[in-house]
């Protein structure tokens, strides 16, 4: 436990009998608030820890302990996970509820076979295993946080630029378009931890995040109302493993590979009107799907809130370019035709003029190769960026 010294020792306090002084014979024992299984644990020690006996009730023994800060303590530990010694040389005097053998070779509770009984403490070991399901779950953390991440899907943000530059230019209005890009999406995720070494843990765990950023245009070009709207969006699930290691108290270090599930989607319209209603309008809607590997570097800190759960904030970097994505792109108008498209995402360069060209990104069934369309490839949406998270960590 954080709040004690790694090496145990016994207290040797004035006053106190000096006569009764116990060694704990588990892998684990726990120590008590009262002398009952259903009390508070205050903490764990493990096999070979001493300690000065104040006193015994029923099936539990008062027992002194010191922590780091200096002050001191009691607590209650069971019979059946110590023995007891004598304060001068630590020799046996005689096993808690067992005769002292006839001869002088000392029976070895660790290796007794023990019948699990109804009222168990819980550090007492296994009988089929030999270890005890509080020293498992001890190394166990749970975590789950919010997160915020500044993203740049440079390809979306370009396209969706583009495509309201190419109306303005197609319907005669000169201007260029200066659009809000997606930047920042919130999210949540969770993790499971594994001190699989001293200050050294594996995990697993997920982030989902579902950024969208919309953008409309209204101009007027002769004599004709138009408004071009887009929106653009992104899906992540990123799949973890990672490592956290804790150089020192309260403060660790993370690395770890991830594996992305990721969505994009796009919304292009186009409308027309002469006064009021809109009397025309079209519309290309896509979704599309991709996968890649990616890996997180991070840095955090923890405040304990109570002695099973801490807070902690961490910030951390992403790395991960999603390509091959694939999907439907669907077409309406309002004339009532509609179409379906599907196939890879696609981002290229429409030539409007000589020299002068408008990103755009759509799905398609095959390479875009009609005139006016200037290097095509396939979209690479970059889901790389900085985050933030603030969350809380559970532990056994």
């Amino acid at each position: 436990m954080s709040v004690l010294s790694l090496g145990w020792s016994a207290l040797d306090l004035p006053g106190q009998n000096q006569n009764l002084r116990v060694r704990v014979v588990s892998e684990q024992a726990n120590i008590r608030v009262k002398p009952d299984i259903s009390s508070e644990m205050l903490f764990q020690v493990p096999e070979g820890t001493e300690f000065q006996a104040e006193k015994k009730e029923g099936e539990w023994f008062l027992v002194l302990f010191e922590k780091a800060d200096g002050t001191s303590g009691q607590g209650y530990i069971h019979e059946s996970l110590v023995e007891v010694i004598t304060p001068a040389g630590g020799e046996q005097v005689a096993p808690v509820k067992k005769e002292k053998p006839a001869d002088t070779r000392r029976a070895e509770p660790a290796k007794e076979s023990k019948k699990p009984e109804t009222r168990t403490d819980y550090g007492r070991e296994t009988a089929t295993t030999g270890v005890s399901v509080a020293s498992v779950l001890k190394k166990v953390s749970l975590s789950v946080h919010g997160l915020l991440t500044y993203l740049r899907p440079s390809d979306l943000n370009q396209a969706a630029e583009g495509v309201t530059n190419y109306y303005y230019q197609a319907f005669g209005y000169d201007r260029q378009a200066d659009l809000t890009g997606l930047h920042f999406g919130p999210g949540y995720g969770l993790d499971v931890y594994y001190e699989f070494y001293p200050g050294l843990h594996l995990g697993l765990g997920f982030d989902y995040f579902q950024p969208a950023k919309a953008n409309t245009t209204n101009f007027t070009a002769s004599d004709t109302n138009y408004s071009v709207r887009t929106k653009i969006g992104l899906k992540d699930l990123p799949l973890r493993i990672s490592v956290r290691f804790e150089p020192v108290k309260d403060f660790y270090l993370k690395t770890g590979i991830e594996y992305h599930l990721a969505k994009v989607n796009y919304l292009y319209a186009v409308y027309q009107s002469v006064g009021t209603p809109e009397e025309n309008w079209m519309s290309w809607t896509g979704q599309a799907s991709g996968q890649s590997f990616g890996w997180l570097v991070a840095g955090g800190v923890n405040r304990p809130v109570t002695s099973w759960l801490d807070f902690f904030l961490e910030g951390f970097y992403r790395s991960a370019k999603v390509k091959n994505f694939d999907g439907d792109n669907i077409y309406l108008d309002s004339d009532g035709f509609e179409q379906t498209e599907r196939g890879d995402l696609y981002y290229w360069q429409v030539q409007t003029a000589p020299n002068v060209s408008c990103p755009v990104l759509f799905i398609r069934d095959q390479v875009p190769a009609e005139p006016g369309v200037m290097n095509p490839r396939k979209a690479e949406v970059n889901y790389s960026g900085l985050s933030l998270k603030i969350g809380l960590r559970f532990k056994f």
